[in-house]
């Protein structure tokens, strides 16, 4: 089995995976949060940076594009190729109303003529600028964006198109997050599709993973996000080892707080980056609430890191299962 890391606006950029992949390796690979092409033609510094290939050595990273136009598409993806990359992934499973609003990220799904247009377009244009054998091109979707119903339509496009991998988080766009996966609608995926599957959403516990696992016994890739932000050595779990020391969270803390100072050169940032986090590991600490109150609260490094102290000290890890 292979696991990829999910990527997270805003959390899981070059700092934080520089920080995890010297704490608890063994993830496969790693997708960014997505950079978005769009009529300007050009990456934010932010965006630059992130896919630099001297800020992601020793990784396999897969560069991760949101838009909605083929031409800006197509220019991203060579952007990339010309970085070194030799895969690039399509958005189209972001649920922010801000984003699909736009018609980007899951808005891709809302019409699946227009989507079959924008891909078939897209493919088209790489084939003319002899792009087509440099680079693979993979999707992370939703099944829909109102309905589970939606999936049938959406299986018949993608299967259109010679995508590397298809990454299916079985939720349509309004659940955002909320509400049961469609086990149903990714069985359908697995039994229609032409694509090699991964498999996204919900695996938290490693009783998650071992459920998937035996539901798709042909699935061999699974996607994890908000899971590893939890509990940073799940995939370790998964496959037989410890789960996470005291001390390997301290250390994988400061090298990240260390990363964090580097990029941001500020405190006021480097604390929101921070303090961004912990909304995801204080999952791994029973009791952590009142500690967290003075995280929150923290407005100086000092005062951060005492009550970063405060908090590994008094509260324990909880149990992994």
């Amino acid at each position: 089995m292979k696991f990829y890391f999910a990527p997270m606006e805003g959390v899981t950029g070059y700092c934080f995976r520089n920080a995890y992949v010297t704490a608890f390796p063994g993830i496969d690979r790693f997708y960014t949060p997505f950079l978005s092409a769009n009529d300007t033609f050009q990456f934010t510094h932010r965006e630059e940076r992130d896919v630099a290939p001297e800020n992601n050595v020793g990784m396999e990273v897969v560069p991760q594009i949101i838009t909605n136009h083929a031409e800006m598409f197509v220019w991203a993806i060579e952007e990339m190729v010309a970085l070194g990359y030799t895969e690039v992934n399509l958005n189209a499973g972001c649920p922010s109303s801000t984003v699909v609003a736009k018609g980007k990220g899951a808005g891709l799904l809302r019409d699946p003529a227009k989507l079959d247009a924008f891909l078939e377009e897209s493919f088209e244009l790489l084939h003319r600028r002899g792009l087509d054998q440099q680079v693979r091109i993979s999707v992370k979707t939703r099944i829909g964006a109102w309905e589970p119903s939606e999936a049938a339509e959406l299986i018949r496009v993608y299967n259109r198109y010679p995508l590397s991998d298809l990454i299916v988080h079985p939720r349509v766009q309004k659940q955002i997050y909320r509400g049961e996966v469609h086990l149903d609608v990714f069985r359908r995926f697995v039994e229609e599709s032409k694509h090699h599957l991964v498999y996204n959403g919900d695996i938290v516990h490693v009783e998650d993973y071992e459920r998937i696992r035996k539901l798709f016994p042909s699935v061999d890739c699974i996607m994890i996000g908000r899971g590893l932000l939890m509990d940073p050595a799940l995939v370790r779990e998964i496959r037989g080892g410890a789960g996470a020391t005291l001390q390997e969270l301290r250390c994988f803390h400061e090298t990240l707080l260390t990363n964090y100072q580097r990029e941001m050169q500020s405190d006021r940032n480097t604390l929101f980056k921070m303090k961004e986090y912990w909304n995801w590991l204080s999952q791994s600490f029973e009791g952590g609430e009142h500690y967290m109150k003075e995280i929150r609260k923290a407005d100086t490094i000092v005062r951060y890191r005492a009550a970063v102290r405060n908090l590994m000290a008094c509260c324990p890890l909880k149990e992994t299962t």
